[in-house]
């Protein structure tokens, strides 16, 4: 009772100024929940703050999901044109080929155009084709040449 006391010197003397007492009262409480509010404020951005950090992580991982399928089915897609372009080299080559040979001469334009096809088709680092047109192409190659 004592300490409560000190906080109040005029309740001591028998001295009560009910404003007195009324303000002290309202400051300490006002004062708590102010402290209180201010408090359930910072954990509501906080707390907001995560969920909207959560949301982005949520989202960057289904983006990179998705993304990860995207070029899954663009490498897939890649894997299908270089097998039909080195499909449509090859028939084009073993084509040109038919008919120079039935023609029985090839100019020397037509020649190099075969030659930079067939070198396409066959190198290792490009479409890595096969060596069926081996010998189609030295057929080519011991055609006589005519100037265009």
């Amino acid at each position: 009772m004592r300490k409560c006391l000190q906080f109040f010197p005029n309740m001591a003397t028998g001295k009560v100024n009910e404003m007195e007492f009324l303000k002290t009262f309202l400051c300490g409480a006002g004062g708590a929940a102010l402290v209180a509010g201010i408090f359930t404020l910072l954990k509501w951005w906080l707390s907001r703050r995560a969920e909207k950090q959560d949301d982005i992580r949520e989202t960057k991982a289904t983006t990179c999901e998705a993304r990860g399928e995207e070029i899954k089915e663009l490498t897939r897609m890649v894997g299908v044109l270089f097998l039909a372009d080195r499909t449509i080299l090859y028939e084009r080559i073993k084509q040109l080929g038919k008919y120079y040979i039935s023609r029985k001469y090839i100019t020397v334009e037509e020649l190099e155009d075969l030659e930079r096809m067939h070198d396409v088709y066959h190198d290792e680092d490009k479409l890595n084709g096969n060596g069926f047109l081996k010998e189609l192409m030295e057929a080519v190659r011991g055609l006589p040449k005519r100037a265009v």
